[in-house]
């Protein structure tokens, strides 16, 4: 029979107990993970990212602020109105219209008699506010310093009034108060005269006195304040007289020489380029300079060994270059030694030589002798050759004073002078406080070689009308086609007249250009206007 009572446990034996198993498994519950454990790391990633982004949107605001702040101030340095504007934000740019903006910086500006401005680097943004450290000169008043501190908006600074000077404060007007006019000085000649007193010296005096207007006007005596605070205050300083170096004699004599003619003279100290007169249109409308340019074909041939004093040439009455034939004038036939070939201006000599001599050479000899230069004398044009001569037409045109060349009878006559001054070109200036600049522009030898064959073009070349009894004188014509023909003939009203010459030829004391709008051919029209000048300066 079985019992109905449940087994009794035995002892001794716990795999009979139930609620356990083998090795201790059984009879412990498993223990589970307190969710806070991942949840704390979570929040700490949470509060590590939100800081960061909290920090990159914190540095990104105050970068903007700071661009904006930035591109004012760059604008304040530039006193670029129309830029300071635009920096603006919306508010101020409704409140201070772009005309009112305008007068308020301008009236601020002319009070100061600012010069310059400049800013220093912005710091970083305090409270929406970006300090700029900023520097102001005056023509008349000590350099202010000081800031500008320039809050800040979403779309540009907020301006007002005071951040148009450092040091403004709020309610205050810039004024200045002349308290003594300054004693104007006057543009004198090289002699000591007023060179106004001159009427053949006007048009340069005007231009003298535009250029050097602050120095002859001086600065008054003046007073500047911001509102009822005086911030400075300067005595008057009288003007300073501008020396020139225009002879009221030579300017009377290159004057008279020219007459009623159409063109231009120039008279230049070969010593420190000096410019002694300046007549008609010596400066003002560059003309083709034609064979007077050969000065600076023969020198770059021979500086660079294209050419030598016993070269010599066949007899012809043209060159063919690029398939277009360059015609001597009046068809004439030239050619023999180098000297005689200079002496008779031969084209088709000269045109070949300058193709040999090559455009690179051709263009950097010719502007060692102030070619593409911007002149120091006012309303002065530059002598220009193109840089870039494509082919053998081109170069030899250029070579002989065509193709594009375009000279002033100012900037032949310093090409005159550098060869007579042992091929030291120093720099024309009208002005002498200006300081004399000298610059090597063809070695002593080939500038000896250049000034005998010049010599020769006045004693047996085309140009003996400009020979002086007693005085030797270096010399080169030129008969420029402004229109070209390449066929030799010969039309006075297509032609300009140029001639070049220094003297005495050994050791110059003067240089002189002529040239003459449609008056034919350099030996006959401008050379014995350029023996006129040369007379009359060196009988100072």
């Amino acid at each position: 029979m079985f019992a109905s009572a449940p087994p009794r446990r035995s002892a001794g034996v716990p795999w009979l107990e139930p609620g356990h198993r083998a090795g201790g498994g059984y009879g412990h519950r498993r223990r589970r993970r307190n969710p806070l454990a991942l949840l704390v790391p979570l929040a700490l990633v949470a509060v590590v990212f939100g800081v960061v982004a909290l920090f990159v949107r914190h540095r990104q605001e105050v970068d903007r602020q700071r661009d904006r702040a930035a591109a004012f101030a760059k604008a304040y340095a530039a006193r670029d109105e129309a830029a300071m504007w635009k920096a603006l934000d919306g508010t101020s740019q409704k409140k201070y219209p772009r005309a009112r903006f305008d007068e308020l910086v301008k009236r601020a500006d002319t009070a100061a008699a600012v010069k310059a401005k400049a800013v220093g680097k912005a710091d970083d943004p305090d409270g929406g506010t970006v300090t700029v450290p900023v520097t102001v000169t005056s023509r008349q008043f000590p350099t202010m310093r000081g800031t500008l501190k320039l809050p800040v908006a979403d779309d540009g600074v907020r301006w007002n009034p005071t951040l148009r000077l450092p040091g403004l404060r709020t309610g205050e007007a810039p004024r200045r108060k002349t308290l003594q006019a300054a004693h104007q000085a006057s543009v004198r000649t090289s002699a000591g005269g007023a060179l106004v007193d001159d009427p053949t010296l006007n048009i340069f005096a005007k231009g003298l006195r535009a250029r050097y207007r602050e120095r002859l006007a001086g600065t008054d005596g003046a007073e500047l304040t911001f509102g009822q605070r005086t911030i400075a205050k300067v005595p008057a300083h009288a003007g300073k007289s501008v020396h020139s170096t225009l002879s009221g004699k030579l300017q009377r004599a290159a004057t008279q020489a020219l007459g009623s003619k159409l063109g231009g003279v120039a008279v230049v100290n070969p010593r420190n380029g000096n410019v002694l007169a300046l007549a008609g249109i010596a400066v003002s409308a560059p003309q083709p300079p034609g064979s007077t340019f050969k000065i600076i074909t023969l020198s770059a041939a021979l500086a660079s060994g294209a050419a030598t004093p016993s070269s010599s040439y066949p007899v012809q009455t043209s060159a063919t270059l690029s398939g277009v034939k360059l015609a001597n004038a009046s068809n004439e036939s030239c050619g023999g030694s180098l000297s005689q070939s200079f002496a008779d201006s031969c084209n088709s000599v000269f045109a070949p030589l300058g193709v040999k001599v090559g455009a690179k050479k051709l263009v950097a000899r010719a502007e060692a002798f102030g070619f593409n230069e911007t002149p120091r004398i006012p309303v002065a044009k530059p002598n220009t050759i193109p840089t870039d001569l494509p082919d053998a037409i081109n170069v030899g045109s250029a070579a002989i004073g065509q193709n594009k060349d375009l000279a002033t009878p100012l900037g032949m006559a310093s090409v005159g002078a550098t060869i007579g001054a042992h091929g030291l070109r120093a720099k024309p200036r009208a002005v002498r406080e200006d300081p004399v600049i000298r610059k090597r522009a063809v070695s002593v030898k080939v500038a000896g070689q250049v000034r005998d064959m010049m010599v020769g073009v006045v004693r047996g070349g085309t140009g003996t009308a400009a020979a002086l009894p007693g005085v030797t004188v270096a010399g080169k014509t030129g008969t420029a086609e402004l229109r070209f023909t390449g066929n030799g003939a010969s039309d006075p009203k297509n032609t300009d007249a140029w001639f070049v010459a220094f003297a005495p030829a050994i050791d110059p004391q003067v240089a002189v250009g002529v040239m003459l709008v449609g008056a034919g051919a350099g030996g006959k029209a401008a050379a014995p206007i350029a023996r006129q000048v040369l007379q009359a300066a060196l009988s100072r």
